[in-house]
């Protein structure tokens, strides 16, 4: 009789501490919430800074940087995930940002992310009205009057002007 009460105190203190223990992980096993496939579909005209997540032809990526609308799974611009992310808490990933809430060359914050649209590549064949902005050289340039295949940087006769405190200047990295 003895050993049986023994056995049986054994096994209500073992109970006892698995349900504490499974008490105590409930709140972090809670915490952690799977992302909705349908919430987070990629949608190609959407700016998705680095962080977001979406759902592409039965598979979870992630940007590695911002860009607009590259199709996951073809470009370097997504990592594939390999299980489902966490949208919950702290931990969720930023939200794309929709184009119509960007002006061109404004930095915008937006759940502490920061976005800055770059100006398109000078052409050579393209004509550029006064106050047209392109990227040449890894600088930020402003048509100061009418031009078509004038370089930006060349000074005789100036037809851009350099922007030092553009955005996107400032958002570079640093190698």
């Amino acid at each position: 009789m003895m050993k049986a009460a023994t056995s049986i105190r054994r096994t209500r203190t073992l109970c006892g501490l698995l349900l504490m223990i499974l008490a105590l992980g409930m709140p972090a096993l809670a915490a952690a919430e799977a992302c909705d496939p349908e919430d987070h579909q990629w949608v190609p005209s959407r700016y998705y800074p680095a962080g977001s997540v979406v759902f592409h032809n039965d598979t979870w990526y992630e940007s590695r940087e911002i860009h607009e609308g590259m199709e996951p799974g073809i470009t370097f611009d997504w990592k594939r995930l390999h299980s489902v992310p966490d949208c919950s808490g702290d931990n969720s990933p930023p939200d794309p940002i929709d184009p119509s809430d960007v002006e061109e060359g404004i930095t915008q914050t937006d759940n502490d992310t920061e976005f800055c649209e770059r100006p398109e590549q000078w052409l050579f064949a393209e004509s550029y009205s006064v106050g047209s902005q392109v990227s040449h050289g890894g600088k930020i340039w402003e048509a100061i009057r009418d031009t078509k295949g004038d370089m930006p940087g060349i000074k005789e006769p100036p037809h851009w002007k350099l922007m030092q405190e553009h955005c996107a200047i400032q958002s570079q990295p640093v190698l």
